[in-house]
């Protein structure tokens, strides 16, 4: 089973053990596994080292490692690319796809979205907020030109938990189990992405000039509402705490055993974002005039 690592903390210091990797603090190691069971690495805090072996086994092993701030919002990522044969023809694919094409995936991706948004809120039983979002995930246009995400996120956050705004830069408890989760679900889909041939920078609706990880926000947006769902799910726990705690953290990085759900059946995470991944890539090639994205909730 793939592990989600979390380094906490001052004085660790990240490096190669007998070929696997180590975490070492005060001369003392306290994890140690192979790199091949690691699905990300989420580090924080200040004096953290990490050893060139290190990078280069994560680089090697298609590891994503993630620098948060203080809000447990990713700061930057370290990500291997360009190792597969099919990157170049991948990129004049991406390259070359037509405004009209990008606009209607954006349309997709963000019908989808509000799709989901809408059955977490049904599931909480918050049925006339349900019904505002499934009606605008209908009006959806292409490029999504009047903007229904942003009016639907409104609807959607305020019900879900109540009057709640979100900020990634906040240091509440909620706005910082959202970045922790939302930060797991980004570097499975970076990984999906790069091992596709994919260029992350080169996005669907988010802008590159300002982020070399474009492509990957535009495709989570129909997945974020599985972290709403699962913080929403433990919300009460979740609240009598002032930051993130070890127990909440290692909840939030459960998403990774959870199940997207497509018409021909029920695929881990990683397995779904590979399949979601590939329907994007069908698009692009014109061989499938819709993008396939899975459901969330069974």
């Amino acid at each position: 089973m793939w592990r989600v690592l979390d380094i906490p903390g001052d004085g660790y210091h990240l490096c190669v053990k007998n070929n696997n990797f180590s975490a070492v603090k005060d001369r003392e190691e306290k994890l140690h596994c192979l790199f091949d069971d690691i699905n990300s690495i989420i580090l924080y805090g200040n004096n953290i080292t990490i050893s060139n072996t290190c990078i280069q086994k994560c680089l090697e092993h298609k590891v994503p490692v993630i620098f948060c701030d203080k809000t447990y919002n990713p700061a930057g990522m370290l990500l291997s690319s360009f190792t597969t044969n099919i990157y170049g023809r991948r990129l004049q694919l991406q390259i070359n796809a037509s405004k009209p094409q990008i606009k209607q995936a954006w349309q997709q991706i963000i019908t989808s979205k509000l799709n989901n948004q809408a059955e977490v809120l049904k599931r909480f039983d918050t049925l006339k907020a349900a019904e505002t979002i499934f009606n605008m995930a209908r009006e959806v246009r292409s490029g999504d030109a009047t903007f229904k995400e942003g009016v639907g996120a409104k609807v959607y956050f305020e019900n879900l938990f109540n009057d709640f705004h979100r900020n990634t830069d906040d240091k509440d408890i909620i706005n910082s189990a959202l970045n922790y989760g939302y930060a797991i679900v980004r570097s499975s889909i970076a990984r999906a992405v790069v091992s596709a041939g994919l260029n992350p920078a080169i996005g669907i609706f988010h802008s590159k000039n300002h982020n070399p990880f474009c492509l990957i926000d535009d495709l989570i947006e129909p997945l974020r509402p599985l972290i709403d769902f699962m913080v929403k799910n433990k919300l009460d726990v979740l609240t009598q705490e002032e930051s993130l705690s070890p127990s909440a953290k290692k909840y939030m990085a459960s998403v990774i055993e959870s199940n997207l759900y497509f018409e021909d059946g029920a695929f881990n995470l990683t397995a779904g974002i590979q399949k979601y991944i590939q329907s994007y890539i069908a698009f692009l090639e014109e061989r499938e005039n819709r993008i396939i994205f899975p459901a969330i909730l069974k």
